[in-house]
This record gives C-alpha cells, structure tokens and sequence, in this order.
C-alpha cells in the first residue's frame, strides 16, 4: 500500500510540475507577445502553408500564383511552396472546418508539447522536480528557441515542430515504443530534413531497451517482432516522395532548389565554399560601437553556444565524462557529439545560414539531441557543476527575451 501511495504520490508531483513549466513557458510566450503584438490567434503573413493547404484542397499542387513576400519555387512556370510539407499535413483538418488562420494556435501548442516532453525525458533519467523544470526552462525559453517558438511565419514553425517531434521520438525511444519513435521521427523529417540524421541515435536506443527487456533475443528476433514498427514511417516517407514527384520529377526535391535565389547562384543551395564563411558565424561576437554597445548581427547567425548557452552546459558534462572516464552509455556519449557536429556542418554548407533573424536559428535544429545528451550525463544529484547552469540560464534568457522583442519590434533595424 505504501509504494502505492509513494507512486500516486510522484505521479501528482509531476503533473504539478509540467504544469508549472507550461505556466512559465505560457509566461514568457506572453510578455514577447505583449511587446511585438503577434497574438497567436491573429491571421500570419508568412503563411506559406496555409496556402498551400488550401491549393490541395482545391485539387491543385502549385499555388496557382505568385506571392513576392514569400519564398516560391518556380517550376516549369508554376509557383510552389518550398518547404518540405508536414506542417500542412497538420494544418489540414483544420484549413477544412474553414479555420485559415490556425497556424498561430498550432505553434503554441507544438511550443508547449516540446516542453513538456523536454521535461519527460529527464524524469527518464531520474532527473525530476523542479530541477526538471529549471532544465527544460534552459533548453527552452533560454535558447533561440524562443525566437521561433512564438510565431507561425512558415521558416519559424517547421523549426518549432522539428524541435518538438524530435524530442517525442527521443521520449518514445527511451521507453522502448519503436513505432511511435520512428513516426515522429519521420513526422520531423517533413518539417526539417536533416533531422534524419539523427536515426542511428533513435535505433540505438531502440535496439538497447529492448535487448534490456528480452536479454536473450537475438538481432533478427527484434527485426522480426519489430517489423511492423515500420509501416507508419514508411508511409509518411512514402507521401513526402510522391508529392516531391509529382511537383518536381524528383522524390527528394521539395522545391528549395528551384527559389530565384539558388537558381541565380553560381553554386546554388550547398556547396563546400560556403562552409568557411558560415562556420565563422556560428562562433561570431557582437561587435561593439564607439559608444560601447554591443551590435548583434542581425543576418546569417551570431556565436551560437552565446544565444543557446544550454550547449556550454553540455560541453562541460561531456568533457567532464570523457577526462574522468565516468561510467556511462559510450556509444550515446561519441555518437551524439558526431552527428551534432556532421549536422552543423551541412546547415553551414547551405548558401546562407537563416537569412533575416536574431540570434542563430539554424543550430537550434540540433538542439533536442543536445539535449537528450545532456539529460543521461546529468547526476542524478545537483554536482559541483550545476552553478555554473543558472548564470548561462539567465544569460540566454535575457538575451533572448530581449533580442526577440527587439527583432520583431525592429528595433535593431
């Protein structure tokens, strides 16, 4: 009876928890809100997805037109949306009933979701209470997530829902839900694609609680029982391929291949000259002016681990495993490190890295993989390392609730 209680009784401080961290994510949302007055219920003039729903609804793949604020990808003399297309798959039902400004709503609530799968996550690793929170708090609103977490302009909420989805792949992994982990993680696939990067991560962890839960299966025993773990990925996959054929010939190409701007550019989208400049952004300062104030860049990125200071945090966990030789996952601990660093070296072999914004958005996609790092290198006790987190907490907090508002106030412009 008492462990029974003990288990009611933890359940009970966890919901109390994720409904504080939805209250302080909710908070800070609102008083960005205040300031820039971009309402989540208010109509988005970036609303590439949108229309593009509402072309498919009436029986057409191309827009029919072009729309000169947005990024079109022309083709064969057709305007197509550009952007890899899972956002309108959500968008759908709702652009149905008729509601076609919902996108506002749905970035709120996909904001929330990721918090609060941030939070599952380290309750995972017996990190709970209000040190859960503080953590989700940091991966969150103290990073530049902020900046696309609060608004539904078309860039900004495929980066919100790749973040969101490819924590819930995270979770669902951990707890050993094959299918569910491998459709969100196709499901983020469709809002950023080098998100597919991170399968091994997710197979692993996969492979690793079930070999935990049946010690004496073999490799082809999991593919056995596992197979059908598959059929969902494989059809959302399978959509995205055939909606890529049939608007561009290639079941790869989603259209951002065919925007005026890579079409026109010597190298087009990628290419290896790009790296050293955009490398460079990932690790640039402010500069300061006569008057001594700092002057954030506000095109192509600014020092990335600076805005999302939850990266130093993880830096200083893993060292510290790696120097001390601490007893942990090895594989987690060098494979997450390596596609982190394989991802940030194609998003900076892209020929600009996120054009207009404040801060640095692109990294942020590899932010929920930081994260899952941090999570299993956390003690499970607040260390001698742990002062160190809410000064950077505070650091990106502030900036970014600063930079965000002033961004879309202009008032940098």
């Amino acid at each position: 009876m008492k462990k029974k209680t003990d288990i009611s009784k933890n359940s009970e401080n966890q919901y109390f928890d994720i409904l504080l961290l939805c209250l302080c994510i909710t908070a800070v949302l609102f008083i960005v809100w205040t300031f820039t007055g971009k309402w989540p219920w208010r109509a988005q003039p970036y609303n590439s997805y949108i229309l593009q729903v509402q072309s498919w609804l009436k029986g057409r793949l191309d827009l029919g037109q072009n729309y000169s604020h947005l990024e079109i990808a022309v083709f064969n003399g057709k305007y197509y949306i550009s952007f890899p297309p899972f956002p309108s798959y959500v968008m759908l039902p709702f652009v149905l009933i008729g509601w076609n400004s919902c996108d506002g709503i749905i970035a709120f609530v996909t904001s929330i979701m990721g918090a609060v799968y941030s939070y599952k996550i380290l309750t995972h690793f017996s990190i709970d209470g209000k040190r859960a929170v503080f953590f989700s708090l940091f991966l969150t609103v103290a990073s530049n997530w902020l900046l696309t977490a609060q608004i539904a302009w078309v860039w900004f909420i495929a980066q919100n829902m790749a973040f969101t989805l490819s924590l819930m792949a995270i979770y669902y992994a951990l707890k050993g839900k094959a299918g569910l982990s491998l459709t969100f993680w196709a499901c983020s696939v469709g809002c950023r694609p080098f998100q597919a990067l991170y399968i091994p991560v997710l197979l692993y962890i996969i492979y690793k609680k079930h070999m935990e839960q049946n010690p004496n299966n073999k490799l082809t025993d999991i593919l056995t029982k596992k197979w059908k773990c598959l059929i969902a990925p494989f059809l959302i996959a399978l959509s995205y391929m055939i909606l890529n054929y049939a608007r561009f010939g290639n079941i790869i190409e989603f259209g951002h291949n065919y925007l005026p701007e890579h079409t026109s550019s010597q190298y087009g989208q990628f290419h290896y000259t790009y790296l050293l400049h955009n490398l460079a952004s990932l690790i640039r300062f402010p500069s300061v002016n006569q008057d001594g104030i700092w002057e954030y860049p506000q095109f192509n990125g600014m020092c990335w681990f600076m805005i999302s200071p939850i990266v130093l945090s993880y830096a200083v966990y893993l060292i510290n495993t790696i120097v001390r030789k601490k007893r942990t996952d090895k594989i987690l601990t060098i494979l997450i490190p390596v596609l982190v660093f394989i991802h940030l070296l194609l998003l900076s072999a892209h020929v600009q890295m996120g054009g207009s914004h404040f801060g640095n958005r692109y990294p942020n996609d590899v932010l929920p993989f930081v994260f899952l790092g941090l999570a299993f290198l956390l003690p499970k006790n607040e260390g001698k390392y742990h002062c160190l987190n809410y000064p950077l907490f505070f650091i990106g907090l502030s900036l970014n609730l600063i930079g965000t508002v002033g961004y879309y106030c202009n008032f940098f412009s």
